[in-house]
């Protein structure tokens, strides 16, 4: 099928690429189905998450690891439940930034990532009682980070 998008313009998504979040996200109750977009082919580590529902909405999203290595969120089990996820199901996990024009001023929320079962593509944001993540980290320290 094809959708539009808030920076992409019209693209063809097939089933397969679908995101689905069981439970949406906070703010967003209506829209449940997404797709995960690379801003840039050969980079890992800036992505879209678009909406399907909406094509305006549009979250930057980037990969907690490339924030920080050592990164390491915890899941409970009902969180793996949620996402009909065993021990051994990949996921993958992003964070949802805010983009200023000074990048120095841009932020990375560690403390609510997203994560994706990439088996069957549902998704659930986790909001970690963890007070080592903070929702505002800033990115311009990304390369710094050990």
């Amino acid at each position: 099928m094809i959708v539009n998008t808030k920076y992409f313009g019209e693209m063809e998504v097939t089933d397969d690429d679908k995101i689905i979040f069981p439970e949406p996200l906070p703010g967003f109750e209506n829209l449940s189905e997404y797709i995960i977009i690379r801003f840039y082919e050969d980079s890992d580590s800036i992505f879209c998450l678009q909406s399907l529902d909406d094509p305006e909405l549009a979250f930057v999203v980037m990969n907690p690891f490339y924030v920080t290595k050592n990164y390491t969120p915890k899941l409970s089990p009902e969180d793996r439940a949620s996402l009909k996820a065993g021990e051994n199901t990949p996921l993958v996990f992003y964070a949802i930034a805010v983009v200023h024009d000074d990048w120095n001023d841009s932020t990375v929320n560690l403390k609510c990532p997203i994560i994706i079962n990439t088996e069957n593509g549902l998704a659930r944001q986790l909001i970690m009682d963890d007070t080592a993540y903070s929702m505002r980290h800033p990115i311009a320290y990304a390369q710094k980070e050990g």
